[in-house]
């Protein structure tokens, strides 16, 4: 009997012929799934950034800069206090300006991810080397970890690692 007649050569072959597949279904599922692909990808672009999944973005961080002031540490501050009492209690200013050098400038910003900022500002105002005025805007009490100025806030339910 030659060999391409033998019965367990047909059954081969006639499982091999209803396993395959028409000649362009390859050629058509590939295409099917880079069409796949860039609808994804389209779908994750969009105008909101709510819905933003952030994966195409940069990453970016919080940024805080400057003196970080609380009114607990400003109550410390006193008229007639001199610069290095001052100093000693708020840490040297932000801002000394030349122009200018009875006034010492305590600033600071709190860059979020978002591109949301916050800023505060306190103003020292010295006459003979001693403190004649504080100006100051909203301040948080104390060091609270539910300032959102505060470095290394974290929003309730955020979750950073």
């Amino acid at each position: 009997m030659p060999v391409n007649e033998h019965p367990s050569h047909q059954a081969r072959a006639s499982a091999a012929r209803s396993l395959a597949r028409p000649a362009g279904a390859p050629a058509r599922s590939v295409c099917a799934l880079i069409a796949l692909a860039a609808l994804m990808t389209l779908a994750g672009c969009s105008t909101s950034r709510d819905r933003s999944s952030g994966l195409f973005e940069a990453y970016k961080v919080d940024l805080p800069q400057g003196n970080y002031v609380t009114r607990e540490m400003l109550d410390k501050v006193t008229t007639g206090m001199s610069r290095e009492q001052v100093r000693f209690t708020l840490g040297s200013p932000l801002l000394n300006p030349l122009f200018r050098p009875n006034r010492w400038d305590y600033v600071f910003r709190y860059q979020y991810a978002s591109g949301k900022a916050e800023l505060r500002r306190v103003v020292i105002l010295f006459t003979d080397e001693k403190v004649a005025s504080i100006k100051a805007d909203d301040l948080p009490v104390r060091d609270d970890t539910s300032d959102p100025a505060l470095p290394g806030y974290q929003a309730p339910g955020s979750a950073r690692n």
